[in-house]
Protein backbone atom coordinates (compact mmCIF):
# COMPACT_ATOMS: atom_id res chain seq x y z
CA UNK A 1 0.00 0.00 0.00
CA UNK A 2 0.92 3.70 -0.43
CA UNK A 3 -0.54 6.96 0.16
CA UNK A 4 -2.60 9.48 -1.93
CA UNK A 5 -1.83 12.75 -0.01
CA UNK A 6 -4.26 15.14 -0.20
CA UNK A 7 -4.95 18.47 0.50
CA UNK A 8 -7.85 21.33 -0.03
CA UNK A 9 -7.78 24.76 0.24
CA UNK A 10 -9.47 27.70 -0.07
CA UNK A 11 -7.67 30.61 -0.99
CA UNK A 12 -10.03 33.69 -1.17
CA UNK A 13 -9.22 34.44 -4.83
CA UNK A 14 -5.66 35.57 -3.74
CA UNK A 15 -3.14 35.59 -6.53
CA UNK A 16 -0.30 36.16 -4.32
CA UNK A 17 -1.09 32.57 -2.15
CA UNK A 18 0.31 30.85 -5.64
CA UNK A 19 3.69 31.12 -5.66
CA UNK A 20 3.30 29.69 -2.19
CA UNK A 21 1.56 26.17 -3.20
CA UNK A 22 4.68 24.36 -4.67
CA UNK A 23 6.62 24.33 -1.19
CA UNK A 24 3.34 23.70 0.57
CA UNK A 25 2.71 20.49 -1.34
CA UNK A 26 6.45 19.52 -1.54
CA UNK A 27 7.00 19.89 2.45
CA UNK A 28 3.57 17.98 2.78
CA UNK A 29 3.94 15.33 -0.37
CA UNK A 30 0.90 16.30 -1.56
CA UNK A 31 -0.07 14.60 -4.92
CA UNK A 32 -3.96 15.76 -5.04
CA UNK A 33 -4.57 19.79 -4.26
CA UNK A 34 -7.88 21.13 -4.03
CA UNK A 35 -8.40 24.80 -4.63
CA UNK A 36 -11.54 26.88 -4.49
CA UNK A 37 -12.60 30.47 -4.96
CA UNK A 38 -9.86 31.59 -7.92
CA UNK A 39 -11.57 33.76 -9.29
CA UNK A 40 -9.46 35.56 -11.84
CA UNK A 41 -6.39 33.28 -11.47
CA UNK A 42 -5.30 31.29 -14.47
CA UNK A 43 -5.03 27.58 -13.72
CA UNK A 44 -2.62 27.09 -16.09
CA UNK A 45 -0.37 30.14 -14.06
CA UNK A 46 -0.97 27.65 -11.17
CA UNK A 47 0.39 24.74 -12.91
CA UNK A 48 3.42 26.41 -13.61
CA UNK A 49 3.87 27.64 -9.86
CA UNK A 50 3.44 24.04 -8.53
CA UNK A 51 6.19 22.67 -10.77
CA UNK A 52 8.94 25.25 -9.89
CA UNK A 53 10.28 21.93 -8.19
CA UNK A 54 10.50 20.17 -10.96
CA UNK A 55 7.01 18.29 -9.98
CA UNK A 56 4.79 17.04 -12.65
CA UNK A 57 1.23 18.52 -11.76
CA UNK A 58 -1.57 18.87 -14.21
CA UNK A 59 -5.18 20.58 -13.62
CA UNK A 60 -8.09 18.15 -14.21
CA UNK A 61 -10.55 19.57 -17.18
CA UNK A 62 -10.94 22.78 -15.17
CA UNK A 63 -14.10 24.44 -16.84
CA UNK A 64 -14.87 28.18 -16.20
CA UNK A 65 -17.23 28.32 -13.16
CA UNK A 66 -16.32 25.18 -11.76
CA UNK A 67 -16.29 25.91 -7.38
CA UNK A 68 -13.00 23.56 -7.50
CA UNK A 69 -9.56 22.96 -9.24
CA UNK A 70 -7.77 19.58 -8.81
CA UNK A 71 -4.38 19.92 -9.76
CA UNK A 72 -2.23 16.17 -9.50
CA UNK A 73 0.68 14.79 -9.96
CA UNK A 74 -1.05 11.12 -10.86
CA UNK A 75 -0.46 10.78 -14.76
CA UNK A 76 -3.77 8.59 -15.97
CA UNK A 77 -5.10 7.90 -12.64
CA UNK A 78 -7.96 10.26 -11.78
CA UNK A 79 -9.97 11.14 -14.10
CA UNK A 80 -13.29 13.90 -13.70
CA UNK A 81 -16.58 12.49 -14.21
CA UNK A 82 -19.11 15.09 -13.64
CA UNK A 83 -19.01 18.73 -12.46
CA UNK A 84 -22.45 19.75 -10.41
CA UNK A 85 -23.34 23.20 -9.54
CA UNK A 86 -21.28 23.18 -6.26
CA UNK A 87 -18.77 20.11 -6.79
CA UNK A 88 -16.98 18.27 -9.06
CA UNK A 89 -16.42 14.41 -9.32
CA UNK A 90 -13.64 12.22 -10.04
CA UNK A 91 -13.09 8.91 -10.11
CA UNK A 92 -9.51 7.41 -8.83
CA UNK A 93 -8.52 3.92 -10.62
CA UNK A 94 -6.51 1.26 -8.64
CA UNK A 95 -6.04 -2.13 -8.47
CA UNK A 96 -8.60 -3.36 -6.67
CA UNK A 97 -11.73 -0.80 -7.33
CA UNK A 98 -12.37 2.45 -7.99
CA UNK A 99 -12.61 5.41 -5.73
CA UNK A 100 -14.78 8.45 -6.14
CA UNK A 101 -13.68 12.03 -5.05
CA UNK A 102 -16.04 14.66 -4.91
CA UNK A 103 -14.52 18.28 -4.47
CA UNK A 104 -17.13 20.79 -3.17
CA UNK A 105 -17.66 24.39 -1.97
CA UNK A 106 -21.15 24.89 -1.15
CA UNK A 107 -22.94 28.05 -0.78
CA UNK A 108 -21.59 30.71 0.82
CA UNK A 109 -22.98 31.65 4.84
CA UNK A 110 -22.72 35.73 3.73
CA UNK A 111 -25.88 34.80 1.34
CA UNK A 112 -27.54 31.60 2.23
CA UNK A 113 -29.13 30.35 5.48
CA UNK A 114 -28.33 27.25 6.84
CA UNK A 115 -31.71 25.49 5.60
CA UNK A 116 -30.34 27.04 1.42
CA UNK A 117 -26.95 25.18 2.28
CA UNK A 118 -28.91 21.74 3.41
CA UNK A 119 -30.98 21.81 0.49
CA UNK A 120 -27.86 22.34 -1.66
CA UNK A 121 -26.28 19.37 0.60
CA UNK A 122 -29.16 16.80 0.29
CA UNK A 123 -28.99 17.68 -3.71
CA UNK A 124 -25.61 16.83 -3.83
CA UNK A 125 -25.56 13.89 -1.26
CA UNK A 126 -28.54 12.28 -4.19
CA UNK A 127 -25.79 12.89 -6.82
CA UNK A 128 -23.23 11.03 -5.23
CA UNK A 129 -25.59 8.18 -4.87
CA UNK A 130 -26.03 7.97 -8.04
CA UNK A 131 -22.44 8.33 -9.01
CA UNK A 132 -21.85 5.29 -6.79
CA UNK A 133 -24.55 3.35 -8.43
CA UNK A 134 -23.31 4.00 -11.69
CA UNK A 135 -19.69 3.26 -10.92
CA UNK A 136 -20.70 0.20 -8.77
CA UNK A 137 -18.76 1.43 -5.83
CA UNK A 138 -19.45 2.78 -2.01
CA UNK A 139 -15.30 3.91 -1.63
CA UNK A 140 -16.37 7.93 -1.55
CA UNK A 141 -14.46 10.33 -0.24
CA UNK A 142 -16.01 14.61 -0.17
CA UNK A 143 -13.89 17.01 0.45
CA UNK A 144 -13.93 21.05 0.18
CA UNK A 145 -15.60 23.90 2.21
CA UNK A 146 -18.98 23.00 3.24
CA UNK A 147 -19.49 26.14 5.11
CA UNK A 148 -21.31 23.63 7.43
CA UNK A 149 -19.57 22.63 10.74
CA UNK A 150 -19.65 18.97 11.45
CA UNK A 151 -22.58 19.33 13.43
CA UNK A 152 -25.82 21.41 12.11
CA UNK A 153 -28.46 19.41 10.56
CA UNK A 154 -27.48 19.40 6.60
CA UNK A 155 -24.14 17.25 7.86
CA UNK A 156 -25.93 14.87 10.23
CA UNK A 157 -29.45 14.19 9.05
CA UNK A 158 -30.34 11.35 6.91
CA UNK A 159 -31.90 13.32 4.66
CA UNK A 160 -28.15 15.48 4.67
CA UNK A 161 -24.96 14.05 4.56
CA UNK A 162 -25.48 11.75 7.12
CA UNK A 163 -21.96 12.09 8.22
CA UNK A 164 -21.13 11.17 12.13
CA UNK A 165 -18.45 11.48 14.28
CA UNK A 166 -18.83 7.12 15.93
CA UNK A 167 -16.45 4.95 13.48
CA UNK A 168 -18.58 1.94 15.09
CA UNK A 169 -21.72 3.19 14.25
CA UNK A 170 -20.48 4.36 10.41
CA UNK A 171 -19.07 0.60 10.29
CA UNK A 172 -22.94 -0.55 9.79
CA UNK A 173 -23.36 1.18 6.66
CA UNK A 174 -26.72 2.46 7.10
CA UNK A 175 -29.42 3.53 8.97
CA UNK A 176 -33.31 3.45 8.18
CA UNK A 177 -35.71 6.53 8.62
CA UNK A 178 -39.32 6.13 8.37
CA UNK A 179 -38.56 2.79 6.90
CA UNK A 180 -36.08 4.04 4.06
CA UNK A 181 -32.54 2.91 4.68
CA UNK A 182 -29.48 6.17 4.11
CA UNK A 183 -25.85 5.27 4.03
CA UNK A 184 -23.53 6.59 6.03
CA UNK A 185 -20.42 9.03 5.90
CA UNK A 186 -18.24 9.13 8.66
CA UNK A 187 -16.65 12.44 9.39
CA UNK A 188 -13.23 12.36 11.19
CA UNK A 189 -13.04 16.25 11.78
CA UNK A 190 -14.83 16.06 14.85
CA UNK A 191 -11.59 14.97 16.47
CA UNK A 192 -9.91 18.13 15.22
CA UNK A 193 -12.66 20.92 15.90
CA UNK A 194 -11.89 22.45 19.05
CA UNK A 195 -9.07 20.17 19.86
CA UNK A 196 -6.75 22.09 22.62
CA UNK A 197 -3.64 20.28 21.92
CA UNK A 198 -3.57 21.83 18.40
CA UNK A 199 -2.07 25.25 17.16
CA UNK A 200 -5.44 25.91 15.66
CA UNK A 201 -8.91 25.08 16.83
CA UNK A 202 -10.82 24.85 13.09
CA UNK A 203 -10.18 26.05 9.72
CA UNK A 204 -12.41 29.50 9.87
CA UNK A 205 -12.36 31.99 12.40
CA UNK A 206 -15.89 33.90 12.85
CA UNK A 207 -16.65 35.93 16.01
CA UNK A 208 -19.47 38.66 15.07
CA UNK A 209 -22.75 37.47 14.99
CA UNK A 210 -24.76 36.87 18.24
CA UNK A 211 -24.41 33.12 18.26
CA UNK A 212 -20.60 32.50 17.74
CA UNK A 213 -18.55 29.47 17.79
CA UNK A 214 -15.61 31.60 17.55
CA UNK A 215 -13.58 28.56 15.86
CA UNK A 216 -15.69 27.16 12.96
CA UNK A 217 -14.64 23.62 10.87
CA UNK A 218 -15.95 24.70 7.62
CA UNK A 219 -13.22 22.78 5.67
CA UNK A 220 -13.51 18.97 5.91
CA UNK A 221 -13.12 15.58 4.51
CA UNK A 222 -16.02 13.08 5.29
CA UNK A 223 -15.66 9.33 3.88
CA UNK A 224 -17.84 6.08 3.40
CA UNK A 225 -17.34 3.61 6.00
CA UNK A 226 -15.74 1.20 3.03
CA UNK A 227 -12.68 3.59 3.37
CA UNK A 228 -12.15 4.00 7.59
CA UNK A 229 -9.37 1.35 6.95
CA UNK A 230 -7.72 3.30 4.28
CA UNK A 231 -7.51 6.33 6.06
CA UNK A 232 -4.12 7.53 7.91
CA UNK A 233 -6.17 9.62 11.35
CA UNK A 234 -2.89 10.53 12.52
CA UNK A 235 -2.07 12.68 8.86
CA UNK A 236 -5.42 14.66 9.24
CA UNK A 237 -4.54 18.14 10.03
CA UNK A 238 -5.45 21.86 9.67
CA UNK A 239 -2.21 23.79 8.86
CA UNK A 240 -0.88 26.93 9.90
CA UNK A 241 2.26 27.13 8.40
CA UNK A 242 4.15 27.26 5.27
CA UNK A 243 7.53 25.62 5.83
CA UNK A 244 8.90 28.48 9.00
CA UNK A 245 5.78 31.05 7.69
CA UNK A 246 2.75 31.41 9.49
CA UNK A 247 0.04 31.73 7.34
CA UNK A 248 -1.89 33.19 11.35
CA UNK A 249 -1.95 36.29 12.74
CA UNK A 250 -0.21 37.21 15.63
CA UNK A 251 -3.33 36.86 17.27
CA UNK A 252 -3.50 33.25 16.16
CA UNK A 253 -6.12 33.74 13.89
CA UNK A 254 -6.20 33.15 10.30
CA UNK A 255 -4.10 36.00 8.23
CA UNK A 256 -6.93 36.70 5.53
CA UNK A 257 -4.75 40.13 4.49
CA UNK A 258 -1.69 38.02 2.83
CA UNK A 259 -2.92 34.32 2.81
CA UNK A 260 -6.52 33.51 3.16
CA UNK A 261 -9.36 33.39 5.80
CA UNK A 262 -9.36 29.81 5.69
CA UNK A 263 -6.64 26.98 6.60
CA UNK A 264 -5.52 24.90 4.27
CA UNK A 265 -6.62 20.97 5.32
CA UNK A 266 -4.71 17.79 4.44
CA UNK A 267 -5.37 14.08 4.71
CA UNK A 268 -3.59 10.44 3.95
CA UNK A 269 -5.53 7.90 2.40
CA UNK A 270 -4.17 4.47 0.96
CA UNK A 271 -4.57 3.07 -2.20
CA UNK A 272 -2.88 0.05 -4.00
CA UNK A 273 0.87 0.11 -5.10
CA UNK A 274 0.84 -0.04 -8.57
CA UNK A 275 -1.57 3.42 -8.53
CA UNK A 276 1.45 5.96 -9.16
Amino acid sequence: MITINVLYWNIKNNVNVVPLLSQLCKENSINVLILSETKGIDPEYIVRKLNDNDENYSAELPMPGNRTYLFHSLKGKIVKVKDGKFYSAFKIIDSSSLMLLISLHLPSRLYKSDDDIGHEASLVRRDIEKLEEEFQTNRTMVVGDFNLNPFPKPMVASYGFNAIMCKETALKLTRTVDREPYKYFFNPMWSLHGNLENQVLGSYYHHKSPVSYVWNMFDQVIIRPSLIELFDFNELEILHKINETSILKSSGRPNDNDFSDHLPLKFKIKVEENLI
